[in-house]
């Protein structure tokens, strides 16, 4: 008789060049053959062969004039090819350039990774001044206004689960103070913080639903700027953002989520 037990079924040189590309997308800095090997406690030869396929395949680079490697945009490139969420970034843009517009900001939409919150889109500001995102950015969820919606409106046992995690891995973080932040951002409905990356920096964080559901599957963000004689005041700013949001809500429904 068949056995009906689940089975783990393993693939070790697959498994090799997935730590690799995690390890150098945690570090977010270049590694030498040499460092990659010892952080991974691998063999040089083993770690080699893997590399030089990630590298003819082209999801890895050599750092400029050196014997470094980083990960390229392939991934990422490959990720936004799936539908639906290539052609509901496409569609997203026209109310994005809007928002941008109306409010003479730039805006950027940040979906969640596990622990980590990703940039998936970006408009420029139209002003003189104006800061903007790159897409493919990605910080911990607590760290950013865009993390920390999405952080709030999670499952209550994923947030938690992600909670301990910090906790574990993170030595900067305050676990009683993000516990108070997700609580107001709940009260509030969205997130106005002081950037982490920019000082004298405000950004504007609000939830994009999937439709009228209570799911939460993005977050749109202003990082807004003061520039005289130009930009609107927070509120006002807050009230185009909000709208977007919906508006980015209904489309979401209609390809059933990013």
């Amino acid at each position: 008789m068949e056995d009906k037990k689940k089975r783990s079924y393993s693939a070790p040189a697959l498994e090799k060049g997935f730590e690799i590309l995690e390890l150098l997308a945690d570090v977010q800095v270049p590694m030498s053959l040499a460092k990659i090997s010892t952080t991974l406690e691998r063999s040089k030869s083993e770690i080699y062969r893997m590399i030089a396929a990630l590298e003819h395949r082209g999801y890895l680079a050599r750092n400029e004039g050196g014997d470094s490697f980083h990960i390229t945009n392939k991934l990422f490139d490959l990720g936004m090819k799936v539908p639906p969420v290539g052609t509901l970034v496409e569609a997203a843009f026209p109310i994005m350039q809007k928002l941008s517009s109306d409010i003479m900001q730039s805006c950027h939409i940040a979906v969640a990774n596990q622990q980590h919150m990703v940039v998936i889109a970006r408009v420029q500001s139209p002003a003189i001044v104006g800061l903007s995102v790159r897409v493919g950015h990605h910080l911990d969820l607590y760290k950013t206004g865009s993390g920390r919606v999405l952080l709030s409106y999670m499952n209550e046992e994923v947030r938690e689960e992600s909670l301990d995690w910090f906790e574990k891995t993170a030595d900067d973080f305050d676990r009683a103070e993000c516990e108070a932040l997700i609580q107001r951002i709940l009260g509030k409905g969205h997130a106005r913080s002081k950037s982490p990356i920019v000082s004298g920096l405000t950004d504007l964080s609000f939830p994009i639903f999937l439709g009228k559901t209570k799911e939460v599957i993005a977050c749109i963000t202003v990082p807004f700027i003061v520039e005289k004689g130009i930009s609107l005041s927070l509120a006002k700013t807050e009230a185009f953002v909000r709208k977007a949001a919906t508006e980015l809500s209904d489309l979401a429904n209609t390809y059933n989520g990013f």
